[in-house]
């Protein structure tokens, strides 16, 4: 006989044991072991019998109990009322009500149900049970229980040779590193993970995150998710919202993106700073601190900026900016390679622009100051130098130094009328202000220079410093659904 007839004859040998282990299983009647009372008839032209008190049926390795039953004995069938208590090896199926199909190795059950085995314990109004592919599916109420979680819900398919809980309904999973709540959550116990979708919230550590769906990694203390995204964080008051988020709870550290936008409020609810970008990430850790990148625009108060891109260190209250940062405060304008601004006590104090050598595109540092009387609307006050510090009192300047190759124009007013423009260069210039942001002083170190251009040859000069740059760009406060 050749290979291809032996194969041929495996083949045939193998069908025919499948097909008659089938009819061999098939045919396994359910048998009535005890009751303490037993009658019979016929319903229907099948044989039924009632059995009461104490009643015990067994199928292969499944066992029966109960107060009372009624079995179809051509059907395999058999219908358990009042405590019914089914057992196959570790596992306990418990009920008030139950009708057992003995050809599925199923049972239908009704009524305070339970299940109960090494590795968890369902309960539920409803359940159904298949014994040969040991798979639960509960319906109201549910809830199931292990050392290592909890999950309750409306309806949960549990299949447990692999601990798989497919949930539906206002489902809850809680761990030891998260509590996740959504519509629907499939929670694999043994990979620690839980994939929630439609209303996911998740309670880990110090912040809650809100999305569409979202995947929750327990043993890694690691949360996804996707659409819609908002974390919040009440013991400091901020929440950040995206497209997509990241977060690692043992570090501290999230990160989102798409749309990225922080909004932070401060104790006394009016000190907020907004910051909007590509992508942010926060550290939560001994420095709460956030780190914004792409098209980063912040706002705090009148306070706003643009840059590629920012760190925000928010106890310490200081935001710094690099990648073309350009800030405004009222009327100024600010620029350069790298701008640093304080905010103590909730209020800014101090702002510091410095070019970086080396930086890409470096330049000098440049201020600029528009008049806010429309009549002047066209001449600006400009300050450009590698480095440009500029102090606040009650929210204005006080103080304005300038550091290396310093060089400023301002121009001159008496009685609201134009009174010409001035011109100063040096190593270092020093400028102050009265509390009417009227220019008080004026110092100047290391080789200064100076003149005076009257009103009426100012059309002869040049009024605008090397590197000046108008940007009308200015952010704008976001409506948010935070708000």
């Amino acid at each position: 006989m050749n290979s291809s007839a032996v194969r041929f004859l495996i083949s045939i040998l193998v069908i025919a044991a499948v097909a008659i282990a089938g009819r061999l299983n098939a045919q396994e009647k359910i048998e009535l072991k005890n009751a303490k009372e037993l009658t019979g008839k016929i319903v229907d032209g099948q044989s039924v019998r009632e059995a009461k008190g104490d009643v015990e049926f067994v199928q292969g390795n499944v066992k029966v109990y109960c107060n009372n039953a009624t079995q179809f004995i051509s059907s395999n069938m058999v219908e358990l009322t009042g405590n019914v208590k089914i057992y196959q090896d570790t596992l306990t199926l418990l009920t008030n009500k139950a009708i057992y199909y003995g050809d599925e190795r199923r049972a239908v059950c009704s009524g305070n149900v339970t299940l109960r085995d090494p590795n968890a314990t369902l309960r539920s109004d409803n359940g159904v049970y298949t014994f040969n592919d040991a798979k639960a599916f509960f319906k109201g109420d549910v809830i199931i229980v292990n050392p290592g979680y909890r999950i309750t819900s409306e309806e949960l398919i549990y299949l447990r040779n692999t601990e798989e809980s497919y949930a539906k309904g206002d489902v809850v999973v809680v761990t030891d590193s998260a509590v996740v709540k959504a519509d629907e959550i499939d929670f694999f116990s043994r990979e620690g993970r839980t994939y929630a979708r439609g209303n996911v919230r998740i309670d880990s550590d110090s912040t809650i995150i809100t999305s569409d769906t979202a995947v929750s990694y327990s043993n890694e203390r690691r949360s996804v998710a996707y659409g819609n995204v908002e974390i919040n964080s009440p013991g400091n008051n901020s929440r950040i919202f995206g497209k997509w988020l990241e977060n690692y709870g043992s570090r501290k550290v999230t990160t989102l993106a798409g749309d990225a936008f922080l909004v932070q409020v401060e104790e006394n609810g009016k000190d907020t700073t907004f910051i909007a970008c590509d992508t942010m990430t926060a550290f939560r850790d001994s420095v709460e601190k956030y780190v914004a990148s792409g098209e980063v625009e912040i706002i705090r108060g009148r306070f706003l900026s643009k840059s590629g891109e920012a760190l925000y260190f928010r106890d310490a209250g200081i935001i710094v900016l690099v990648r073309e940062p350009v800030v405004w405060q009222d009327e100024l304008q600010l620029t350069a390679d790298s701008i640093y601004a304080e905010f103590p006590e909730k209020k800014l104090k101090k702002i510091v622009a410095e070019r970086v050598p080396g930086a890409k595109n470096s330049k000098l540092s440049f201020a600029v100051s528009k008049n806010s009387d429309l009549r002047f609307s066209k001449r600006y006050d400009q300050i450009s130098g590698r480095s440009i510090t500029i102090d606040f009192a009650d929210d204005k300047i006080s103080a304005i130094e300038v550091e290396g190759e310093a060089r400023s124009i301002y121009f001159m007013y008496e009685k609201e009328s134009a009174n010409g423009m001035n011109r100063i260069e040096g190593l270092k210039l020093f400028i102050y202000f009265d509390k009417d942001q009227k220019v008080v002083r004026i110092k100047v170190t290391g080789g200064p220079k100076g003149d005076y251009i009257p009103e009426q040859l100012i059309g002869r000069y040049e009024q605008l410093l090397p590197g000046f740059i108008l940007r009308e760009d200015i952010p704008e406060r976001k409506v948010n659904r935070a708000f």
